[in-house]
């Protein structure tokens, strides 16, 4: 299992634009192979999301990613949703023996 953490940091007064965006964004990840582990906001910054999706491989990983963006719904919120962000990192994972998660 592949997991990838994803932190966003936005444009002054925009998260909320995102998050409702985001919501839609959601509605549809499944359908393309994206599955969407877990959100949070920060507690230590206003301006912060962080969120975890995952896949069973790399090889899956990058076909997901493929269609995802490349779907039609994609194409309706993107012009919402990327402009929203101002940083974005994101760090691939694998889970440690002993942690609860799947590996």
């Amino acid at each position: 299992m592949i997991y990838e953490l994803r932190i966003y940091r936005f444009h002054q007064g925009r998260k909320n634009v995102f998050l409702k965006t985001f919501k839609i964004a959601r509605t549809f990840m499944k359908k393309y192979g994206v599955t969407f582990v877990a959100g949070w906001e920060s507690l230590d910054r206003a301006d912060e999301f962080v969120w975890i999706r995952k896949f069973p491989s790399s090889k899956h990983r990058q076909k997901a990613i493929d269609a995802y963006y490349g779907s039609p719904e994609w194409n309706k919120i993107v012009g919402s949703i990327r402009p929203t962000i101002k940083r974005r990192e994101v760090r691939l994972m694998k889970v440690l023996p002993g942690s609860k998660l799947k590996k």
